[in-house]
């Protein structure tokens, strides 16, 4: 019969690291034997048994609390690591029980996930009740890599030219950007505006390189101008928020704007511009490498597109 590989640990239990694993999160073994429905005494004792069979402590007491030795923090860091891969069997098992027996994965922006998908998701799984759709939020650049890298197999993306390296990719969705402003900006109750007469005022920016911002930059360069940024977030939501806040314009997609437009007090402004059309690819990897069910996946993308955007939303 085979020696297990730490018999040290044998004897370990499930509830004692995530007993340990409060502990460490509280820093007061009382809070954390609370939150674990045991008594303080069994709390303490269920610790020190841990203690022993690691083989040295992994706490240090004080009159407030506890905080972890130099090794309890590389234990906490492998226990949480160990409850992360706990909890993903049980929701492996979890979906079994509710019928879903087959999975597929899905990359794509923050416009993708929040104005496209949901109702094309919804019809795939009214098709396919037994898939479990993981969507996955991913920069567009980062989307392309993940499926050069074989991390995901469909994906879909922002870009200006698709990107080559062996992936395929066909047309998603093309759709107008616009200018959104605060209802009391000086542009606010235009209903129509040239991008370079925009460049007086100031831009919510992104802090990462985007596709929408980076051919707009280019414009106003060739007009002997620039987009002066009065702040940086991390996406076009936030951006629509800031300005919402009266704090700037933004240029984003038109379905974000106007899904947005009745939640915060945005004007929406068509956009005159060299640059004004906002497009998603769909990113796949070749389909002799895809599953079934991803197969499946990008034939529905392929043959359903998302519904426009309603001027009225």
């Amino acid at each position: 019969m085979r020696k297990p590989a730490f018999p040290a640990l044998q004897g370990l239990d499930v509830r004692t690291l995530r007993l340990f694993e409060s502990v460490i999160r509280a820093g007061n073994l009382t809070q954390a034997a609370r939150a674990n429905h045991l008594a303080v005494g069994a709390a303490s004792r269920r610790i020190s048994n841990f203690e022993s069979l690691i083989g040295t402590p992994l706490l240090e007491r004080y009159a407030r609390g506890v905080r972890p030795t130099s090794t309890g923090v590389m234990v906490a860091e492998s226990v949480r690591n160990i409850l992360d891969e706990l909890n993903g069997l049980s929701s492996i098992s979890q979906n079994l029980r509710q019928g879903l027996t087959k999975h597929v994965r899905l990359l794509g922006n923050g416009v993708a996930i929040t104005e496209y998908l949901p109702g094309v998701i919804r019809k795939f799984r009214d098709r396919h009740p037994d898939v479990l759709v993981e969507i996955e939020e991913s920069r567009s650049w980062d989307t392309a890599n993940a499926l050069q890298q074989e991390h995901a197999r469909i994906g879909i993306a922002a870009v200006n030219q698709p990107p080559g390296l062996g992936l395929r990719h066909f047309e998603y969705v093309s759709e107008p950007l616009v200018l959104v402003a605060h209802s009391s900006h000086p542009l606010g109750r235009r209903r129509r505006v040239r991008f370079t007469d925009t460049l007086d005022y100031e831009y919510i920016g992104l802090q990462q390189e985007s596709v929408i911002y980076g051919p707009l930059r280019e414009e106003a360069r060739n007009a002997g101008k620039a987009i002066r940024s009065l702040a940086e977030v991390g996406g076009l939501y936030h951006a629509c928020r800031m300005v919402s806040a009266g704090m700037g314009l933004a240029v984003v997609p038109e379905s974000l704007a106007l899904s947005l437009k009745g939640c915060f007090e945005l004007s929406v402004i068509r956009l005159e511009s060299q640059h004004n059309v906002f497009r998603e690819i769909v990113l796949h990897v070749d389909e002799d490498r895809m599953s079934e069910t991803e197969r499946a996946l990008l034939d529905h993308l392929r043959n359903t597109p998302p519904l426009p955007p309603a001027s009225g939303r």
